[in-house]
């Protein structure tokens, strides 16, 4: 039973790490900074694959030639830099592009101008965590078993205490 209880807490203690790394991640959204996970290397070297981006609502006027903005294209979430401004559309390319994008947007399809810094690699994670859901299951039976463990003990040592001091 010791065992079960060591594997358990380190277990728990994994976890908590993990849903720790999970909530860093989320904290720019109080700053409305909405996160999202680069899936293609059409930004690199900027943006690598895997790596996380923060884009934020910007009015209109504040999108500029040379900005990163995300925007909306099929369903599908594109974060390109603005190549040309004519009139009310916008010129997109990835950096990694040879050619600008061959549809012009408008800025009804912008959802956000990107901030100038990318966290690498912890994409990987987020994506895994999102497209396995079942994973929160598994992380709150192992934490709901370590609490459960953890206090039996402690109720084992009380009761022990109790009949030592009984005598």
């Amino acid at each position: 039973m010791k065992i079960i209880k060591i594997i358990t807490h380190i277990l728990s203690y994994i976890c908590y790490v993990l849903i720790g790394i999970y909530a860093l991640i989320c904290i720019p959204i109080i700053f409305k900074y909405k996160p999202l996970v680069v899936l293609t290397g059409s930004m690199e070297p900027t943006f690598k694959v895997g790596s996380i981006i923060y884009y934020k609502e910007v009015p209109q006027n504040q999108i500029k030639v040379g900005d990163i903005i995300t925007f909306k294209y099929d369903d599908t979430f594109i974060s390109h830099r603005v190549n040309n401004i004519n009139g009310l559309l916008y010129e997109t390319k990835g950096d990694a592009n040879n050619t600008a994008d061959n549809k012009k947007i408008t800025y009804s399809n912008i959802v956000g101008k990107d901030m100038d810094f990318c966290i690498p690699y912890l994409g990987y994670y987020v994506k895994f965590i999102n497209d396995n859901m079942y994973l929160l299951i598994i992380v709150a039976v192992i934490l709901v078993a370590d609490f459960i463990l953890s206090n039996i003990g402690k109720k084992d040592d009380k009761t022990k205490e109790e009949i030592i001091n009984a005598e």
